[in-house]
């Protein structure tokens, strides 16, 4: 199924009529719902998913532009959200990151939050490395010091 829609994304003048990003794959597969399905279709790809994949959300054959006020997506985004998420409330869907990638301009702070966690998980790591290295240096030369008397 993924692969499918994967092929279908990738159609640029295709997604280009109708003014949709080709990074909706990505964007969904980054989510939680595309990575619970990645991870089903890995395990065993002959057994449905129980996870929402696009027509979940979008429809089958009466796909809409998501600023149709009848589409259901954007201004009915809680709605179609509690139909699997019963007690989801008001700020479940504010969740969402759309189909956009993290940028400044899009989800800023989620943009924001994963730079730094891109600068300081290498810096922390580097740090440490650099600390243990040291470390096993002093131990070395203090056990050749020791063995030379």
């Amino acid at each position: 199924m993924l692969n499918l829609i994967k092929e279908f994304v990738r159609d640029e003048e295709l997604m280009a009529k109708y003014d949709i990003s080709t990074d909706v794959f990505e964007t969904y597969v980054s989510d939680f719902h595309g990575t619970t399905v990645t991870l089903f279709e890995h395990q065993d790809p002959t057994v449905e998913t129980n996870k929402a994949v696009c027509y979940d959300c979008h429809g089958v054959h009466d796909i809409k532009s998501p600023d149709d006020p009848h589409a259901g997506i954007k201004n009915n985004l809680l709605v179609k959200c509690q139909e699997c998420h019963p007690d989801a409330t008001a700020n479940f869907s504010d969740a969402w990151t759309s189909h956009f990638k993290p940028s400044l301009e899009n989800n800023t702070l989620v943009y924001l939050v994963n730079l730094f966690y891109l600068i300081i998980i290498p810096l922390t790591l580097g740090a440490f490395l650099f600390l243990i290295g040291t470390d096993v240096f002093r131990w070395i030369r203090v056990r050749l010091q020791r063995s030379g008397k």
